[in-house]
């Protein structure tokens, strides 16, 4: 297809099948994600999917303007143009509010709300330029219903389905299509590292996601569409 797709969170779970599927279909793929070595580790693992022409890879943190801007500018010097973004990079706590100390809160919100913002206000411009884009927002399930013990990882991903809906109608005389993907739980770090256990043959995998979010990049869907994955 020889789109350019740039995935944040991108060097583990749905982020790297993400990067994967795209690879696979002829895309040209940037990956970013906040610590070097799962970037390399993810760049040798994903060599086999695309031509290493086709992949650029960046370390760098969502919640850091600087580091938004660096990616953006190294992924245009490259590859000229972003035609799909995808907003994946996320974290998770699982405990009661008041276990959630003001650091958590603000590093749950500011990686998957914040770091989505910024990414979002640097590429709309050029999608603009370039006439057309295609925006694919991770959310969740618990973006639309709460769950107990959730709290901030709700809040912020609620935010990701509110933030979707209000860029579908701001650009809505646009050629940009916006979309929020809503997987169920997922078999990934992320749900590990929150704390929360299930029984594995109950979680999604990463890969389904991924071919769900790659379809959602198609952009055959009305702009502002909730995409909810639970089989």
């Amino acid at each position: 297809m020889n789109r350019t797709v740039l995935i944040t969170g991108s060097t583990r779970g749905i982020g790297v099948e993400t990067a994967a599927e795209f690879l696979k279909k002829g895309d040209q793929v940037v990956i970013f994600s906040r610590e070097k070595q799962h970037v390399e580790e993810a760049r040798e693992r994903l060599l086999a999917f695309g031509k290493k022409e086709a992949l650029l890879s960046q370390a760098g943190d969502v919640r850091k303007r600087k580091d938004v801007e660096r990616i953006i500018r190294k992924s245009m010097k490259r590859f000229g143009r972003i035609d799909v973004l995808i907003n994946n990079a996320g974290v998770g706590f699982y405990g009661p509010v008041e276990e959630t100390t003001e650091e958590k809160w603000d590093h749950i919100i500011d990686t998957n709300l914040k770091g989505t913002f910024l990414f979002l206000r640097q590429i709309i411009p050029i999608m603009k330029r370039q006439g057309k884009g295609i925006i694919v927002n991770i959310s969740s399930g618990l973006g639309v219903e709460g769950m107990g013990n959730f709290s901030a990882y709700s809040a912020s991903k609620f935010g990701v389905v509110g933030l979707t809906r209000a860029l579908a109608d701001e650009l809505s005389d646009s050629t940009i299509r916006i979309y929020a993907v809503l997987p169920g739980a997922v078999d990934t770090t992320l749900l590990a590292d929150s704390g929360f256990q299930m029984d594995p043959s109950d979680l999604l995998r990463p890969e389904y996601v991924a071919r769900k979010i790659f379809e959602a990049a198609q952009g055959r869907r009305r702009s502002g569409s909730l995409i909810t994955v639970y089989s």
